[in-house]
C-alpha cells in the first residue's frame, strides 16, 4: 500500500504548476499529508528540512522565565468577518474599513512591532481525538484556535510578511472540556452550521475576537514556523497559559464538518493538526512568576508544571 501511495505521489508532484494546485491536508496516511509538504512542491521546502519548525510540546521543566516579557494586548474592538471551510480547517477571515478599524496584537514579546490579526485558524478533534496543534507535556487538547497577524510596522501585507523576519505572530488559545463554553467560541459554534462543507462560508454578526482570550496574563514564547505549508520559519508563537472551555456537547458540531464538497465523499476535517515538531534546543520562554524557591507553578487545564529556576540574563 506504501508502495502505492510513494509512485502516486511521484506521478502527481509531475503534475503540479503551481503551490496552488496541490490540495494539501492534515492526514499522516495519504500522499498529500504533512510527511509530504515539503517533497511535492519546491515553495515548501521549509516543511521537510527547517530547524524551527511548529507546532512543539511544551516542556515544563525546560520552560526559561524571561521577566521581561509583558503581557499581551489584543484589542478590543469588533471587527467584519466572514467564517469559510476552506477544506484543511475552519478558517475566519478578519475584514477591515473606516467604521471597523483592525484588530491589533501589541506588547508581549513582539518588540514594540503591531501585528493586524489577518485571520483566525481552528484546529480540532473529532469524537475519538483530541485536535490541538500543541501539546503540553504530551497532553494534546480538544481544540487550538490560533489568532494569525502580520507585522504592519515593517511590511504592507500578509503574503510578504510571511515570509520574512519577525512577520507572523500567532497567538494560540487551548481549548478544553468543560462546564460551559466561551460565549465567542460558542457564536462559532452555531455558525459551523453554514459551513458543513468545503467553500462554504457565512458573515459573523458582532464577533469580538478578543472574547476569545482566558483571563490570564501569562504566557508562553517560542520562535517557529507556520503549520501550513510552506512552513515559512517566520513566526512568533505566543500561547496563553489558560484554556478557554467547551461542553462536550459543543465540541460535537465541530465533528459534523467536511474536507470535501457536499456532492463528494464526505471527508471529516478533524482531526487537522500537525504533528508536533522537534524543539532543536530553542528557547521556550515564559513570564510566569516565580515562588520565593525560585520555581512557579504553571497550569493549562487541568496540567500543572514548574518553570526553571534560571532567569534570562539581560544583555
Amino acid at each position: 500500500m506504501r508502495c502505492e501511495c510513494l509512485f502516486f505521489l511521484l506521478i502527481y508532484s509531475l503534475r503540479i504548476d503551481s503551490k496552488s494546485d496541490y490540495q494539501w491536508s492534515y492526514d499522516q496516511d495519504f500522499f498529500n499529508g504533512p510527511q509530504y509538504w515539503g517533497r511535492v512542491v519546491k515553495e515548501w521546502w521549509m516543511c521537510e528540512r527547517g530547524q524551527i519548525q511548529s507546532p512543539i510540546d511544551i516542556q515544563p521543566k525546560q520552560l526559561l522565565f524571561d521577566s521581561s516579557i509583558k503581557p499581551i494586548k489584543l484589542d478590543k474592538v469588533q471587527v467584519v468577518s466572514e467564517m469559510v471551510n476552506v477544506g484543511q480547517m475552519i478558517r475566519v477571515r478578519i475584514g477591515y474599513s473606516r467604521a471597523r478599524p483592525s484588530v491589533n496584537i501589541t506588547n508581549g514579546p513582539l518588540n514594540g512591532y503591531q501585528y493586524r490579526v489577518q485571520r483566525i485558524d481552528f484546529h480540532f478533534g473529532n469524537t475519538t481525538h483530541n485536535g490541538s496543534e500543541h501539546t503540553i507535556n504530551g497532553r494534546r487538547y480538544p481544540m487550538e484556535v490560533q489568532l494569525v497577524a502580520f507585522n504592519t510596522d515593517i511590511y504592507p501585507n500578509f503574503t510578504t510578511a510571511s515570509k520574512s523576519p519577525h512577520g507572523i505572530a500567532i497567538l494560540s488559545i487551548l481549548v478544553d472540556f468543560g462546564e460551559e463554553t466561551n460565549m465567542e467560541l460558542l457564536k462559532m459554534t452555531i455558525a459551523t452550521a453554514s459551513v458543513t462543507y468545503k467553500d462554504k462560508r457565512v458573515q459573523l454578526a458582532e464577533f469580538e475576537p478578543w472574547r476569545l482570550l482566558p483571563m490570564t496574563r501569562d504566557l508562553i514564547t517560542y520562535e517557529g514556523s507556520l503549520t501550513t505549508p510552506g512552513c515559512d520559519e517566520t513566526v512568533t508563537w505566543i500561547l496563553l497559559n489558560q484554556p478557554i472551555y467547551i461542553t462536550k456537547d459543543h465540541f460535537f458540531e465541530w465533528s459534523k464538518l467536511y474536507f470535501s464538497q457536499e456532492s463528494q465523499i464526505k471527508a471529516p476535517i478533524g482531526p487537522n493538526y500537525r504533528a508536533t515538531q522537534k524543539t532543536n534546543n530553542r528557547l521556550v520562554r515564559t513570564n510566569i512568576q516565580h515562588k520565593t524557591n525560585h520555581n512557579c507553578k504553571l497550569s493549562v487545564g487541568r496540567v500543572f508544571y514548574r518553570a526553571n529556576q534560571y532567569s534570562m540574563r539581560k544583555n
